[in-house]
Formats: C-alpha cells, structure tokens, sequence
C-alpha cells in the first residue's frame, strides 16, 4: 500500500462537509481531496479540491474519482449513493444512509451489484472509548448488560434548516436519534421484541423535533433511547449491568473534547480518560485503506439497513 492515496470526492458543501469532511480527508494518510461538488460552486471551490462541480452528477461521472462521500441531506441520499454505486465510486454516505429500509436495501442491493464498499458514517464507531466499552462488557466488567441509555440533544435555532423540512428526510430521529439506536443496536443487538415511543412535533413543519423510546429486547432488557433539537447539547450513553455501570460522557460529539468512560462497579471505580480523536479522519482512513489492500472496512454494508428498520419502528410508534 505504501504512500497510495484514494482520490475522494465531496458531494455536498455544508457545514459538516466544510469543518470536517473536507479537512478529514486531507490529513488521512492514505485519502486525498480531489473533488467537491455543491450547487453553489463557491462553496465547493471552499473545500480546496482539486477539481470543483456546481452539478453532483458531474463529480459523481468524474473517472478520477475512486470514492465519494455523500453530505448532502437525507432526502437526497438514497438516488446520489446509487448513482455513484452505479459509476464504480466507493461510498461513504453520512447518516442515516437512507430515509427508511426500502431506500437502503435498493442501496445495499446497489453496492452488491456494482462490487464496492458502502458505508454509512458514524463516526462515532471509530473512537477508540467505543471499542473500550466492548471490551468491558465482553469481559464481564459490569456483570450481564441489561439497560442501554443513550441521548442525544441539541438546539436547532434556524427556522430555515433542512432537517426541519419531512421532504428532505428531516427530524430529530432521522438526525441524532439514529446515534441512539445504533450504539442500542450495538450492545443489545438488532431485533428488538417490542418498540414504544412517544414525540412532540414542529407546528409548522410537522417534524419530529423530540422523541422518547424504549426498544424492549426480552429477559429484562431495554434500549432507552432520548433525542430532541429542543435543548441544549446533551450527549451520554449508559450501560447499565447486573454488577455495575459504565458511562460515557461524549459518546457522540467526541472529536472536540477529551471524553472519558467511567466504570462504576461494586466495590471500584475506574476512570479511562481519552486524549482527542479525529473520527472524522479515522472513517475515511479505513475505507481508504480497505479499498487499497481490497479488505473490508470496519463497518458492514447492511449496518444501515439494520439501523433503519428500528428507525422505522420508532416512526410508525410516534404517528400512531
């Protein structure tokens, strides 16, 4: 593999694309910038790529470009991830991958077929307090898991922003409840037996703008999942076992901080404190690297679809 780069390219020219996929990309070891895509091409010219589209389809067509990775918003994830399968480009596709599980088994079905790697990205997966945590858990440091807590809050201020709009594939569970299910998912596992939730909604826009759940997994085990653009951020997950409790207090938004896992058990208390971790960089460095030593990345083709059909679930739950 050696010095070999993966040419990418951005499809999408918000904020995320602008503070912290572009600049992840250019400081991966094995990844490099090579084009950006926006309707307003100043803004994809902002990234600093080497070659800048006002069209998504013109970078998606671009044969220089080996991998892409999708910021555009929900709605639009589902026809850009395909088209860019159907080009021969590698995906990396910002969560959720779609706006429910039709649109991603098309996607996976999609990836198949064109024999490329897909991803969606949660970055979180990637700092190193989440393989810590599994570890514990596996090791029996906290007895038998019963309960995962996970939140994820912030404040929404703009009235004209995209994940208030449903046709965009808006509100706060598509948004930051996904975080919630997936790290549910990731110790607890994908069937839930039961889901039960409860909302308040946008008055204008119909969105979902809070959601509590409960995903009930049998024997006593239970997901309680939080998420919401009412308050201010608010971030934990909490693994709650037989013996004793972990807790992560900047599960999510990690990348700004130093984030530190607590175990709490009988009879001791345990600190692991983590220095700054760029998850963002750390995502396209492994599909960087899976495409050039033709190896699988970290996170599976179908973690999308797993996540969406819980998603799913919560939704028909708060629209009853």
């Amino acid at each position: 593999m050696g010095d070999q780069k993966v040419r990418f390219g951005v499809v999408g020219a918000g904020r995320i694309a602008r503070n912290q996929i572009g600049p992840a990309i250019k400081s991966a070891r094995h990844a490099t910038l090579h084009a950006a895509a926006s309707r307003d091409l100043a803004r994809a010219e902002s990234l600093g790529p080497v070659r800048a589209y006002s069209s998504y389809q013109d970078l998606i067509r671009d044969p220089d470009v080996a991998a892409v990775y999708i910021t555009a918003h929900n709605g639009l994830h589902r026809n850009l991830t395909i088209a860019a399968l159907q080009h021969g480009k590698h995906v990396l596709c910002e969560k959720p991958l779609a706006v429910n599980a039709r649109e991603c088994e098309e996607i996976i079905d999609a990836a198949a077929s064109a024999d490329r790697h897909l991803v969606e990205a949660f970055m979180y997966r990637y700092h190193p307090q989440i393989d810590k945590a599994q570890e514990l858990v596996h090791a029996g440091a906290i007895g038998d898991l019963m309960v995962v807590e996970a939140s994820f809050r912030f404040l929404l201020t703009r009235a004209d922003d995209v994940r208030l709009h449903p046709e965009w594939g808006g509100g706060a569970l598509l948004d930051v409840g996904c975080y919630c299910v997936n790290v549910s998912r990731l110790f607890l596992g994908d069937a839930p037996k039961e889901v039960r939730a409860l909302a308040s909604f946008d008055p204008v826009h119909g969105v979902d703008t809070s959601v509590q759940g409960v995903l009930d997994y049998g024997s006593g085990r239970f997901a309680v999942i939080s998420c919401g653009f009412e308050s201010g951020l608010h971030q934990k997950v909490v693994l709650v076992g037989t013996s004793g409790v972990i807790h992560l207090d900047q599960p999510f938004v990690s990348w700004t901080g130093k984030p530190r896992l607590t175990v709490q058990a009988t009879d001791h208390e345990e600190v692991f404190p983590f220095e700054p971790v760029n998850t963002f960089e750390r995502e396209v460095e492994d599909l960087a690297v899976a495409i050039l030593d033709a190896s699988p990345p970290k996170l599976k083709a179908n973690e999308g679809l797993l996540n969406a059909r819980i998603l799913d679930r919560l939704a028909q739950e708060i629209r009853k």
